[in-house]
């Protein structure tokens, strides 16, 4: 008797389709949100008998980071609910950041996945330690879990106080900055930057400006930048200084520019922004010329002016003024980062090599140096196209 064809094909699909022997229930993982990196202090961070038994007295003295992860906590998820509080936040020191997640698996029941990690968050001191710095991102580099589309920001203070934080819109941290950051609104103000876009500057020339955030009272407030020279945090740039430094990268996304005209606080909302950098070279001398084109509008101006906003000087007038003020800025912007922080932040070297090869392979070798020695030249042309409603 022949045994039917659909019979053997059934029994082949029985050895094939195999169940979920290793499965894992979704309410057994801890999503890391967000993940914090600060230096550790003995004497600053009191050890309790849980940690002291996990790392040993020997051991604890050369733990240098203390790294805090945030999570949403499941069991406050559903009309089943068992929790009311709607994350997790556990801390563990180690040696290395990826040593933490082994010991933490020590002290909870969770098994820890990174594929949902929304934000990584440098603290300060960490970011002024070029060796801390080399192996973080060498580290973040490597990891098999960490998406390269994950930001990256810098805090001023510690990234453990930004981690605790429970904001009362969003609590879960890594959700609350990806958020704030998504939401693309004012970020001029600060410069977003993904891990794959702060590997390729490191990997260049270890110059990169990351996002700053800042802890705050309830709250989380994401603003400037963090200047990293040679891996190495040493110093700041302000939401406006900021905002010049995006318009020479080209980034200038949604950005406000306060002018005062005819006695008036005059905000100018960009719309638009277009930044062509020029380089030349005339013997030893090296000029770098941007030049801006921006659209806008007004948001405000003053009622009962003695200057109609719809009377065309009114609104040459203005734009004259914007494109002043836009120019000072910028210029005083880039001799910051030229003269008083010596640093190539906004990725010029890198646009050089890229488009002027010829002129990168003279310098390169040279590029800190004859970026202090550099002629800059700034020109802005603001055109304000809308003036809003009016009667």
């Amino acid at each position: 008797m022949k045994t039917p064809y659909k019979l053997i094909i059934i029994l082949c699909m029985s050895i094939l389709l195999t169940g979920c022997w290793d499965l894992i229930e979704i309410d057994q993982y801890f999503f890391i949100s967000a993940m914090g990196i600060d230096i550790y202090k003995a004497e600053e961070h009191a050890t309790d008998g849980a940690e002291q038994e996990a790392v040993g007295n020997e051991l604890a003295q050369q733990d240098r980071f203390i790294v805090t992860y945030s999570a949403p906590d499941l069991r406050a998820i559903g009309k089943n609910a068992t929790s009311q509080e709607p994350r997790i936040v556990m801390a563990s020191i180690s040696n290395n950041p990826y040593e933490t997640t082994k010991e933490l698996a020590t002290r909870t029941n969770r098994n820890f996945t990174f594929r949902h990690t929304k934000v990584i968050l440098i603290g300060e001191e960490v970011a002024r330690n070029q060796e801390y710095m080399k192996e973080i991102f060498d580290n973040l580099g490597r990891h098999e879990q960490l998406s390269r589309k994950i930001n990256v920001l810098v805090v001023k203070g510690m990234a453990k106080e930004v981690m605790e934080i429970e904001d009362p819109f969003e609590p879960v941290t890594g959700y609350l900055i990806n958020q704030i950051i998504d939401k693309k609104q004012g970020t001029s103000r600060y410069n977003s930057m993904v891990l794959e876009e702060v590997l390729t500057e490191l990997y260049f020339n270890g110059n990169v400006l990351l996002p700053r955030t800042m802890p705050g009272k309830g709250e989380v407030k994401v603003s400037g930048s963090g200047i990293i020279k040679d891996f190495t945090l040493i110093g700041w740039l302000g939401e406006i200084e900021n905002i010049s430094a995006m318009f020479l990268m080209n980034r200038v996304n949604n950005a406000v520019i306060n002018i005062e005209y005819d006695n008036a606080i005059v905000p100018y909302v960009i719309t638009s922004s277009k930044t062509k950098p020029h380089i030349t070279v005339d013997g030893d001398k090296i000029k770098y010329t941007v030049n801006i084109v921006s659209e806008g509008y007004i948001q405000q101006y003053k009622l009962g002016a003695e200057k109609s906003i719809t009377e065309q000087n009114t609104i040459m007038g203005i734009e004259d003024k914007l494109e002043d003020t836009l120019e000072k800025q910028i210029q005083a912007t880039f001799n910051k980062l030229q003269k008083e922080f010596k640093v190539d932040a906004i990725g010029l070297g890198r646009h050089i090599s890229k488009y002027e090869p010829a002129i990168w392979d003279d310098i390169k070798d040279n590029w800190e140096e004859i970026f202090t020695a550099i002629e800059f030249e700034v020109n802005v042309d603001a055109r304000l196209r809308r003036i809003g409603m009016t009667k």
